[in-house]
């Protein structure tokens, strides 16, 4: 199991009951399960991140580079009121479609769901890569493309004839 860059936060952060170890331990189990079912998935890279940090992924569709844009800010202002107002939830886990596979998982999460969380992003994977409706998607390059993206969208705002109001 792979732990992006938040994980010095989640380990100064006492706020979970459980610890990357609980994690590996079980994620574990969950692979040694998952391969007697002859399941075959991308490998897993997870993002562990606080619910805010999830607001951000969630109105980037969880792309970790993405062109900005009005839109965004909006949505996540929104969705951000309306969580602390506790009229809307949040979802348990983002993953994406990409090979490694990029899953976020919410340090405010308890073990329990953590280890359900773990075992349903292996199944997502798994689907990603062996659905015909998926076949084309092209996992492997797809945070570069939304990288390539973001670029040619900055390009074109610092264009005078195109700017950000044309």
């Amino acid at each position: 199991m792979i732990f992006g860059k938040n994980l010095k936060e989640y380990l100064e952060d006492p706020l979970s009951d459980w610890s990357i170890q609980d994690l590996e331990t079980w994620d574990d189990k969950i692979i040694e399960i998952a391969k007697k079912y002859d399941l075959d998935w991308f490998p897993i890279n997870s993002e562990i991140c606080d619910y805010y940090d999830m607001i951000g992924s969630m109105v980037y569709h969880g792309m970790p580079s993405h062109y900005g844009h009005w839109s965004y800010g909006k949505s996540f202002e929104r969705t951000h009121l309306n969580y602390n107002f506790g009229m809307t939830g949040l979802p348990y886990e983002l993953i994406i479609n990409s090979n490694p596979s990029i899953a976020y998982l919410m340090k405010e999460n308890p073990l329990y769901l953590q280890i359900l969380i773990m075992a349903h992003c292996i199944g997502h994977s798994d689907f990603f890569k062996n659905s015909r409706i998926f076949s084309k998607t092209r996992p492997e390059d797809i945070v570069t493309r939304f990288r390539s993206a973001k670029k040619r969208v900055q390009k074109y705002s610092e264009d005078p004839g195109i700017g950000l109001e044309a």
